[in-house]
């Protein structure tokens, strides 16, 4: 052995190993002064943290053994009694807080003065103490638990609350399911609203205002789930399952599928909704999103084209950007073959005006060759069989 490293094994056996027990608990009592506010000599505990590194002689088994074992014991012991003494009296938001700025403060202790080595295993102490053990507890506290955030919009609080639980192994699954519940309960709110009226009003195909208050609210919490769950897939699935329960619980004699192909309507055609251009795509975004959670998509369609026939045959329909926009929606959901009757009906209107067209020049041109005035009015649209609805005769 080199004269160094007989001079540690020495120093390690006369000096070290008589004090390492006494110079841990100082050492330990130094850090749990500091988290409670205490000023300490942190270059002092530095040098101590470099003595234990020094002893392993080229690993950290000394350190290890000597003094983050009882480090991690006594960061527990700590943190069960800030546990206890928080969830007592602080709400959720509060507790959270207090909670994160520890996680920080942690992390910047192992930067001053520990091994970087003991960052992973002292903060995952502090996430079992402080989260783990109470997630069930503060997600559920009853005046300021996650369904409390929600209702009061509190999105600091939301995003600090995924921030959080996101550390824990299958922490984010409890508070996907309280979300769903509350936008599913919220949903429910709609539809007995819906139902309420229907006691002293007469059903009708046409109620904008139940699908405007359902696509206010799928706009609302797409909103919280992109901004404050950082889109995470398991709350888009909360929100998924949460809205294909919503949007297929029909209420009256008119299917939720007919009241969403009404509303289109009304915004597509002539008289109908007063919106511009920018409030025409982003109504029509909307109602496509609460399509997609629809079951009976086929009945959708079925409705929206004998609309759209009527639009087109009667001259209602306020734009045919507007009319090819819906229906590229509508394929990039359910492709071609959901949408191609409708493409072709656009098809045969657009062919008809061709021929109109022509027609008309052609009589213009009889009428100078024959001098004649001519008063015939005559018009005729060419509409091919399949593409549309079928009528009694």
């Amino acid at each position: 052995p080199t004269l160094i490293q007989s001079g540690l094994r020495i120093f390690k056996t006369q000096i070290y190993d008589q004090v390492k027990v006494q110079v841990t608990k100082a050492v330990l009592s130094l850090i749990d002064a500091e988290r409670e506010n205490g000023i300490i000599d942190k270059g002092l505990l530095k040098n101590n943290v470099a003595l234990y590194e020094a002893m392993g002689t080229g690993s950290l088994d000394a350190y290890t053994a000597d003094l983050e074992t009882q480090l991690l014991e006594s960061t527990r012991e700590y943190y069960v009694r800030k546990r206890q003494d928080w969830i007592a009296t602080d709400s959720t938001p509060a507790y959270l807080i207090k909670a994160e700025d520890a996680l920080n403060e942690e992390r910047t202790r192992v930067s001053e003065y520990l091994n970087l080595s003991s960052e992973s295993k002292i903060l995952r102490v502090v996430e079992e103490e402080l989260l783990e053990v109470v997630e069930k507890m503060l997600l559920e506290k009853e005046s300021s638990g996650c369904k409390v955030l929600l209702a009061q919009d509190k999105s600091e609080d939301l995003k600090r609350m995924f921030r959080l639980f996101g550390r824990l192994d299958n922490g984010l699954q409890p508070m996907a399911t309280i979300v769903q519940g509350f936008i599913s309960n919220m949903g429910s709110d709609c539809i007995d609203k819906r139902a309420t009226r229907l006691e002293t009003e007469k059903d009708k195909n046409d109620d904008p205002e139940f699908v405007k208050s359902l696509l206010s609210l799928h706009d609302k919490y797409l909103g919280v789930i992109k901004n404050d769950f950082a889109g995470h897939s398991l709350f888009q699935k909360a929100l998924r399952d949460a809205f294909e329960e919503i949007v297929n619980r029909n209420v009256g004699q008119f299917s939720n599928a007919e009241l969403m192909s009404t509303f289109c309507d009304r915004v597509l055609k002539t008289g109908g909704e007063k919106l511009n251009e920018t409030e025409v795509d982003d109504s029509l975004e909307k109602v496509v999103q609460l399509f997609s959670y629809l079951t009976d998509k086929d009945l959708f369609a079925e409705i929206y084209r004998n609309q759209l026939a009527k639009r087109l045959l009667n001259q209602r329909s306020a734009s045919d950007d507007s009319e090819k926009m819906m229906i590229a929606k509508l394929k990039m959901q359910c492709g071609t073959q959901f949408t191609s009757k409708m493409e072709g009906m656009l098809g045969d209107l657009a062919v008809g005006s061709d021929q109109k067209t022509e027609f008309e020049n052609r009589i213009k041109q009889l009428k100078n060759e024959t001098k004649e005035s001519s008063k015939l009015d005559f018009s005729v649209q060419v509409l091919t069989t399949g593409f549309w609805p079928t009528y009694k005769s």
